[in-house]
């Protein structure tokens, strides 16, 4: 299955979300279609405008935004930036354009904040599309920096590098915290590549490239806001969607999950999807990352099926 051809943004502006933060909208496809908003991951990433090719340009208004203090947003920082205030970044925005409801899409991080969104937000929501969800329990940061995670047994040279012998993530967390936000921009710039290093591992199974390449102030800016929003279990509690989740059980949801994830676990995913009663494709052999055809497939097909699903739904009420 092909994706949409590559279309340009019908309209790329920033809007003021308060505390001093501005964010970075673009929007595409057809201005009268049905909506949908796009969360990237990260926490950092910014928005990719070649994902608005998941999505029939001549169905859908496609909404990306690039999440306080990364990409084309303004400021790069921390402050007044936690899940709550992209929550209300994303209420603020869709009150702004006029939106009764809309379909809200999100890949790993960008799936928490779908989520969690949704769980505050339920009567806005007309269903979820969600790729490599992170849940955000302790378990998941286990996965991801201590020794009982997939990446460590996988890779265990490369998180040997990575953790410094920090066997609690708590503490790996703050480590990494006070050498990426330290005086010494050297310093700082080496502990990001690390940061950057052991996610790019994760992802695609190769350590991270030409760094010199990859712009180190972008990378900097990225790995210190991970650290920043995981250092405080990303602000919200231990098993809070779980608990939360059966707000949603009334919605159109598809998740979208690699089995051979090393970032976000398959069982917990398969869990939550049970619980929801929502519709499961498990890629076999796939892991975290997007950039193939067998992820970008099944995307293009979430967002095909969802559509014909809400337009039925429309017809009938």
């Amino acid at each position: 299955m092909q994706l949409y051809p590559q279309y340009n943004a019908s309209r790329d502006y920033h809007l003021s979300v308060g505390d001093g933060h501005q964010i970075h909208v673009q929007e595409y496809g057809d201005p009268q279609g049905m909506v949908v908003v796009l969360c990237h991951g990260g926490p950092g990433a910014g928005l990719r405008p070649e994902n608005c090719r998941f999505f029939d340009p001549a169905r859908y208004r496609v909404i990306m935004f690039s999440q306080r203090g990364c990409g084309h947003s303004t400021p790069h920082a921390t402050k007044a930036n936690t899940t709550l205030d992209l929550v209300a970044d994303l209420e603020f925005l869709r009150s702004q354009l006029g939106i009764n409801k809309w379909l809200v899409c999100g890949e790993s991080w960008g799936a928490t904040l779908a989520l969690v969104y949704a769980i505050h937000h339920r009567e806005h929501v007309a269903g979820l599309i969600l790729r490599a969800s992170f849940l955000a329990c302790d378990s998941d940061f286990e996965w991801l920096y201590t020794t009982r995670g997939a990446g460590a047994h996988f890779y265990p040279e490369c998180f040997k590098a990575f953790a410094h012998q920090y066997s609690n993530w708590h503490e790996l967390l703050d480590f990494y915290h006070a050498q990426l936000t330290c005086d010494d921009q050297i310093k700082a710039s080496k502990y990001a590549k690390r940061w950057c290093q052991w996610e790019q591992v994760l992802c695609h199974g190769e350590p991270l490239i030409n760094w010199s390449l990859h712009e180190p102030h972008v990378g900097l800016n990225q790995a210190t806001l991970m650290v920043h929003y995981f250092r405080h279990h990303c602000f919200i509690e231990e098993k809070f969607i779980a608990e939360n989740c059966k707000e949603l059980a009334h919605l159109p949801i598809w998740f979208i999950h690699g089995r051979a994830d090393l970032v976000c676990r398959y069982s917990a995913v398969q869990q939550l999807a049970e619980q929801l009663n929502a519709q499961l494709l498990i890629l076999d052999g796939v892991g975290h990352s997007s950039d193939n055809q067998v992820y970008l497939a099944a995307m293009r097909r979430a967002a095909d099926l969802m559509y014909i699903k809400l337009s039925r739904d429309q017809c009938k009420a």
